[in-house]
This record gives C-alpha cells, structure tokens and sequence, in this order.
C-alpha cells in the first residue's frame, strides 16, 4: 500500500512538473546514447557521461569502460559476466549481486552496508547492476565508471554502473527477438516505437526468458537440476515528450518478475571436499551450525560410512553420540558427489527464488534556460524477493535422511531428521530524487551544482528451522533467570526455529554538490569539486536461538550415573532456549538486555534503546547512527595535441557507518570508511580507427569496513569490523581497434594489487594476546588455533578450545575478490555478401585467482581460469533481419566469478580433526554457466 502511495505521489509530482514546465533535469546520458545499431566500430566518437556532464570519450578525465548496444551483439555481451571480462577492475557476485571496482565492494548481504559501487538505470539511482544483463534492444548503452564518485547521485567509494535505455523513436520501431539454446532456453523479445502527436514518442517494450533445465543435476530422486533454471519476465512503457525547444521530459515504467530455481541467491556452483560426518556438532560450513546438529553425522552409523563410524568410536576420540540406525536417500552414496564432478550434487530439498513486486517508475525533466540546464531525475523502485534454501548439510549437500541415536533399555531414541531449512526474504523499496543545475554556454567557466535525496526502507527476515524435528517445538530453559521472562518457562516455537534473524530498517541519505571548472587554453583546464553528504539509518532488529546440538545431548546426568542425556533422555532430551544466554550474559553486558542477570552499562554505539526478550521469545533492540562527511576532488587535464589526452585525478570517497543488524550481539555498528583516490590517465585516438585509454592509480583506504566472524557463547556469528588501512594499485589498459572497415580488436587489460596494510600487534600475557589499539588482529574461526597453511599467528599465544582462539595478522593478504590480473580481447571480421553481411568473432578471457575472504587461505580461494567464446551474426539486405548463431565457454571449463567461500571442518569420512592439530577444508565456489550455444533470430519490421 505504501509502495502504491508513494507511486502515485511521484507520478502527480512528474505530471505537475510536466504543466509548469518549468523544473527539469537533461536527458542524461541517454539522450545521446547510441541506439542500438550504432557502429561498433565508431567507438572514438562516443559521448559518455560522467561527472554528471556529456563528454566524448576521448576527453572525459576519468576511467570509464563503454559497450555500445552493437559492439555487445558483435562481442556477446550479454551477461553481466561478460561485462566483467572486457571492464578492467570489475567483478560481480551474481549470489548476491554486488559489484567490486578495483577492489572496492560491498562484502556484506547485510542490507545496512551499502553498495560502494552506484547503480543508475537512466540516471536514477537503483540498488544493484541486476539490469546490466538486459539485451541490446533495451540497454543502448552501459558504462563502468572507476573511482569515487562524488558529483550528482549518490555517495560511491568505488565507482558507478549507468545502463542506459533505448529511447523512444520519432519514427516507426518494431522489432521482435527469439532465441533457442541449450538447458531448454527459449527467450523472446519485443519493442515498438513511434510518435503519437507532435513532439510526444513513446516505446513499449517486454521479454520472456526461460530456462527449462539446471546446469546441476540433483542425485536425490525426484528433486531434478538447479543452477539457471528459470521463467523470467519483463514490460515497460516510456514516454519522451519535447513540447518546446525548451523543455523534455522522459519517464519510464516497469514490471518485472521471476520465479525458479536460478538467478539471484540460487544455486552457482559446487563444494568441493569431504563432508563432515564424524563430529556431531561443528561450528562451520552448514545452516544452523554450531545450534543444531551436523546433518551429515548419520554417516557415522554402522550401516552408513564403516569408516567413519570406526573413527567415532576410535579409542581417545573426543565423545561423540552413537549412531544405530541411518535412513539415506541414496543408499551406498556417502560422500559429497560435488567433490568428483561439479555438475551434480546432492540435496533432499530443492532450492528456489523468486522475485515479484518489482516495480519502477521514473523520470527525467530538463528547462533549457538560457546558458544553463535544470535537470531534474527521479522515481520509485521496489521487490520482494525470496529464498528458500536448503541448508542441509556441509556445503548445503547431504544424502542423511535420518538417523537414530543408542538410548538405554526402555528408552525409545532419539532420531534426529537432519532436514534443516533456511528462508531468506527481503522486502526492499526506494525512491531518489536529484534536482541539477548545469552551466551549457560555450564559457572556459563551467559549473554545476544540485542536491540529492534518498529514502530506503527494507525488511530482511531470515530463519533456520527444521518442522521435523520435534524437540525443537518446545525448548527449555536451563534455569529462571535465563529466558528472561518470568518463571523461566520459555516461549512455545510453533515454527520449529533454530535461529531466527531480522531487522527492519530506514535510510535516508541527503547530500549538496558543486563543481567549477576552467579552461585556461587549449591545452589546460583545470576542475574542482565539493560534496558534503549526511546519512541516517534507523530501525529494530530482532532475534532468537534455539539449541539442540553436542553440549545438549552430551550433558551428563548424574542421577543416571553421569550418561550423557540422549542415552537416557532419548525422545525426550529437549531443546534449550539460549537467546538470553547468547545476547546477553556470554559477556555482552552492553547490549542492555532487561534482566536482574544481564549486566547494565552504556549503550554502544548505534544501540538506541535497551533490549528486551519478548513474549515471543525474540530478542528486540532499537539501532540507529547518523553520519556526514565532505567529500570532493579534483582533475588536472592536458591535451598536448588534439588527439592526445591526458589528467591527473583525485578524488576522495566516503561510505556510511554500517550494522551488523538482527543478530543483537555487542558492537552492532562499524565506522564509516574512507577513500583517498589517485588517478593518472592518457588516452589517444589514431584517426576514428584506434583509441587507446590508460590508468594507473593508487588507493589509500581508511576504515574498509568488512565481515569477520567470531566466536560467541560457542556459535560462529559475524560482526563487521574495520580495516585500518588498506591499499589497492594497479594499471588498466583498453583498446578499440579498427584497422581495416571490416576488422574490429576490442582489448582490456587490467593489473590490481591490493592488499592489508596493518598489522597485528599487542601485549602478551599468560599465552593471551590483548591488541593494540592501532593495529589489526583478527580471529579466524576456520582455523581458531592458526594451524592452518597460510596462518600467520602472533607468537607466544596458547590455544585454548572454547575460551581463547589465536588472533593472526593479515597484514599483506589481498582483499576479497580483486584479481590481481585480467585480460580479454575480442576479433571480429565482417564479409559483405550481394544479400547480406557475415560477422565472425572470437573473445578470449583470462581471470587470475582471487581470495573471497580477508584470511587468504586455500580455501577462500578460487583458482585462475579463462575462457572462449565464439559468434557468427548474418545481417540480412537492409538491416531488416539478423541471424546470430553462438557458444560460450567453448571447452566447458570452470569459471570463477568471485572468490571461494570456505572453512575449515573438524573432521572428514574418516577422521575426527582437532582445531589445535589440523582441519580438514571445504570450499564453496559460484560459476559461469558451463557450454552454452544457442540460435538467435531477429527482425524488423518497420
């Protein structure tokens, strides 16, 4: 309902803007975008925007990354991991849909970290570069845009992302688009343009996209493949009205929505490793882990894994429950398929998404005044999407469908349904606003300034639950003044949770911008500017903990003479409510939990209200934290001849304080984050057949505010911390090259090194580490004794299981998902045939590896690959049709598109690990599609 308001609102807002005429905003970038038959080979004559300003691309003082709506189709860029592989220092998450310039990124899917990279469709702001994948004959443009960004829009450390539509035509546009491929895919396409009074165009646009078959096949019967697998669609409307030569106004509406077992949060990829079957509890690597048990732990029975059940009751083996009984859903598969062969995997539940409720409206006005532009860009945007993800295992595999615990005589076990589920939802809309005035005479002083506004509000539930098990329905609680409700009964938990986390929050974001510049002659010219931005993010988290795992089963009992609780207690050895234990008395005193148990203090920062346990059971507290910075910058250009370019550019980014919300653990918030940018560029064109662009920078980082995770009362959770100092360096190279009309070279190169500049240091006494204010020590619960290869513990420290993990330096490690080489090239060659015309191209990629972690250990990393793509597209007589025949990945390798997501297990098929003698590792890695090759046909009709 709000959602309908506010569009509404927005709507009478543009239409009363459209009466007065008098407010505006230019045509963005898109004005002059190329429309989608632009030349691919005419490249040294683009008109970019950046700074907020038209600029040909030969000129703009900036590294910018530019794919035209043809050089796309002659390429095949047509995923956003093909725009990764031709943008020099970009990567993509598509799990998350983040974006990373030069290592620069959000690192969390918490939605209170903001993304560093800015999103605009049209020059409004959107939360991610979702759209960036959409087809030539919706986006005319896209454009990677490297460093802060700090002139119109909104705050970006690292870089903005435009994807810029096809407008409408002041002539008769049809044109329809169907594609068959592999997997079943089966697409169609759709626009049509034209005029419909003077002055007023409009353009109706939508697809289908569809996939009919997973690129992972699932062994458990019935459940199918997953990895791609989905129906998508989309419609929209656009208007372009230029009543006057004075005034534009464009706007733009649509629906989209997509169901499946692919896109956004779904499956991408494999684990590889051994599943975990030999400890009953551990705190890594599965949903629920460190509350509930290890689902895979059923291959420890006799009938399961021989040698895993040897292990467990190896003579010194730590205690472990016994297994007599075990249900699978394969029988005779005991370890993870993944491990062999990254196209299958094995899981009882199927994991799905689905996004509905995306909506959008918005718009661009301009008034021509005279020697200067108002521009006025806004709109309303907003989804609801969700997740229901099997966490059912080590890496989200297992093949355990029960098992049975021993019990003594007359007891009736315990069987433990290892079907863990996991629901992620986030409800998230916003609108922006940015009001622009901007110098257009032909002056050497040019200027512009305006202000921006932002308003987001978002709710992001997640819950592990498991509806089997019953033990869970109705927890206890280990003695009165820990459940923090009277009498100590806890709260019934009808859903069956294990954990449960959420927060609703709002944000709202103002900032002022200006920028001066002049042009002292031909050859030099001199820009400043200034931005101050405020930010304020407020809202309620809440959270509960329900614990049934070894330290529940294995309590002794001493009327029983001291046997652990599930061989006396069987069937009715309960769950335990730890919410209060776990936000509260496990040394977190400041989170002000209302209790006579719960130590008082100071509220933390970012805290805004003491906490209180409800009668549901959750855990509740107000958060909230505002912020501002000044930010800016400045560029120094030199053109020594007029086809050579040259800048200077410095450019300072900020990013607002973060929460580690709906957990309600101590320290919620982390500070904000700086960025002090350096950036030196040349760029030539040779004639209108080569242009070469180069940069090379430098980053200074203060504050990266990053993900960790720590030990809390025993479980794994994450908190954000901030990296004192940090550095990215590097070189980028690109090249457009036509040699000859019909031979086209499109070439990128990028080299980034990053890395942590602070190290660890501290006080030492009695084997614990206490460290320095000014350094950085950080834990790994992965490898909480620092045995692992590659740890870089301080000396002198003693390990001590449950009570004092080894802090470690990662002084020198890379940060996360910022290979330190990319290289992509592209040939194509075109023959004019009497009926037609016949373009051949080849692209070759290559990715270095790249760690998904701050610790970069094995198994945070993924490996270097590269890939090959070839394409054939037939233009028939007139441009009236077009025939494109592809395939990607050609030799089907392995294609990393971030960095592993790994741990550090205790124990394997066949042995119970020690994290003070050695782990076993696991890591989790997203992909490319493998082999795809597919027929698409075109055609025009007007």
């Amino acid at each position: 309902m709000t959602k309908n308001l506010l569009l509404m609102s927005c709507a009478a807002g543009a239409l009363s803007l459209l009466a007065g005429a008098a407010q505006a905003a230019t045509a963005t970038a898109t004005a002059s975008a190329a429309a989608t038959d632009e030349s691919a080979t005419n490249v040294t004559e683009l008109v970019v925007t950046a700074e907020h300003r038209e600029q040909s691309l030969q000129k703009v003082p900036v590294a910018v990354s530019v794919f035209t709506g043809a050089q796309r189709d002659v390429i095949g860029i047509n995923t956003v991991a093909d725009v990764t592989n031709f943008a020099p220092g970009f990567t993509y998450d598509p799990g998350n849909v983040h974006a990373y310039i030069r290592g620069v990124g959000r690192q969390s899917v918490n939605v209170t970290d903001d993304q560093r990279v800015a999103n605009y469709e049209d020059d409004f702001y959107v939360y991610s570069p979702y759209g960036l994948d959409k087809s030539s004959l919706f986006l005319s443009r896209e454009q990677i845009e490297r460093g802060p960004q700090n002139v119109g829009g909104r705050n970006a450390a690292g870089g903005s992302i435009d994807m810029i539509s096809v407008r409408p035509t002041d002539q008769p546009y049809g044109e329809i688009r169907a594609t068959v491929a592999n997997f079943g895919t089966y697409n169609i396409e759709g626009a049509a343009s034209g005029p419909i009074a003077p002055g007023l165009d409009v353009r109706i646009a939508g697809f289908d996209h569809n996939q009919d078959q997973g690129y992972y096949q699932n062994l458990v019967p019935g459940r199918g493949t997953e990895g791609g697998l989905i129906h998508e669609w989309y419609g929209e409307a656009q208007v372009d009205w230029k009543p006057n030569d004075k005034f534009e106004f464009w706007a733009r509406a649509f629906a989209e929505g997509w169901n499946g077992r692919g896109d956004a949060g779904s499956r991408v990829g494999f684990y590889d490793g051994s599943w975990d079957e030999t400890n009953f509890t551990d705190g890594n690597a599965y949903t629920g882990a460190g509350l509930f048990v290890n689902p895979n732990y059923g291959f420890s029975a006799p009938n399961g894994n021989p040698a895993a059940h040897a292990a467990v009751t190896a003579a010194g083996a730590p205690p472990q429950p016994m297994v007599t009984s075990v249900q699978l859903f394969v029988p005779g598969l005991l370890n993870n398929p993944s491990a062999a062969n990254s196209s299958v995997f094995a899981s009882p539940t199927v994991r799905t998404v689905k996004l509905s409720n995306y909506d959008n409206f918005n718009y661009v006005a301009t008034y021509h005044a005279d020697g200067f532009d108002i521009k006025y860009t806004g709109g309303i945007q907003g989804y609801d999407y969700y997740l229901n993800d099997p966490g059912d295992g080590s890496g989200e595999n297992t093949n355990v469908e029960s098992f049975t615990l021993a019990a003594v005589p007359g007891v009736t076990p315990l069987t433990i349904f290892p079907k863990i589920q996991a629901s992620y939802t986030e409800d998230d809309w916003w609108t922006a606003h940015d009001l622009t005035f901007q110098s257009t005479n032909d002056s050497p002083l040019q200027w512009q300034g305006g202000a921006f506004f932002y308003f987001q509000h978002y709710n992001q539930p997640y819950q592990v639950s498991d509806s089997l098990q019953p033990q869970l329905a109705n927890p206890i609680c280990l003695a009165a003044s820990l459940c923090g409700v009277p009498g100590g009964a806890a709260p019934a938990n009808p859903s069956h949770t294990i954990g449960y986390f959420d927060y609703k929050f709002n944000v709202e974001s103002i900032a002022g911008y200006g920028q001066v510049s002049y042009k002292l002659n031909d050859q030099f010219k001199v820009t400043g500017d200034l931005r101050y931005s405020w930010d304020d993010k407020w809202g309620v988290e809440n959270t509960r903990y329900i614990d049934f795992n070894t330290t529940d089963l294995m309590t002794p009992v001493a009327a029983a003479g001291g046997l652990p609780a599930y061989l006396v207690a069987g069937q009715n050895t309960p769950s335990v409510d730890i919410t209060f234990l776990q936000t509260c008395l496990t040394g977190i005193g400041v989170n002000n939990l209302v209790s006579p148990s719960c130590t008082s203090g100071p509220l933390a920062s970012g805290v805004k209200s003491q906490g209180v346990i409800l009668p549901n059971g959750y855990a509740q507290r107000q958060l909230g934290i505002t912020s501002g910075a000044v930010t800016g910058g400045g560029e120094v250009e030199w053109t020594p001849t007029p086809d050579i370019f040259t800048y200077f550019r410095y450019g300072r980014g900020y990013e607002a304080p973060s929460f580690n919300a709906g957990q309600v653990i101590s320290s919620p918030a982390v500070k904000p984050e700086f960025l002090n940018s350096y950036e030196v560029g040349y760029k030539q064109s040779f004639g209108k057949n080569l242009l070469i662009d180069a940069a090379v920078f430098y980053y200074d980082y203060d504050g990266l505010q990053v993900p960790i995770t720590i030990t809390n009362g025993g479980l794994t959770q994450s908190q954000f911390v901030n990296v004192p100092k940090s550095v990215s360096t590097g070189v980028e190279l690109e090249a457009y090259w036509t040699p000859v009309r019909d031979l086209s070279v499109t070439a990128s190169y990028s080299f980034d090194y990053t890395e942590i500049a602070t190290g660890c240091a501290g006080t030492l006494a009695g084997g614990v580490l206490t460290p320095s204010s000014n350094s950085f020590c950080v834990q790994d619960t992965n490898d909480p004794a620092a045995v692992f290869p590659g740890a870089k513990p301080v000396p002198g420290q003693v390990f001590v299981a449950g009570a004092n993990n080894v802090f470690q330096s990662v002084k020198g490690d890379a940060l996360p998902d910022a290979p330190e080489n990319k290289f992509a090239i592209d040939v194509a060659y075109t023959w004019h045939f009497d009926p037609g015309a016949l373009t051949l191209s080849g692209a070759y990629a290559y990715r270095a590896s790249q760690s998904g972690a701050l610790f970069n250990r094995s198994y945070n990393v993924a490996p270097s690959w590269d890939d090959v793509d070839l394409r054939a597209l037939w233009k028939g007589p007139h441009d009236r049709y077009e025939v494109i025949a592809y395939v990607k990945n050609l030799f089907n390798t392995l294609q990393f598109t971030t960095g592993a997501a790994g741990a550090g297990l205790l124990g394997s098929a066949s042995n119970i690990a020690n994290p003070a003698t050695g782990l076993d590792e696991i890591s989790g890695f997203e992909l490319n599609p493998p082999r795809t090759y597919g027929l698409e046909l075109r055609y025009k009709f007007f």
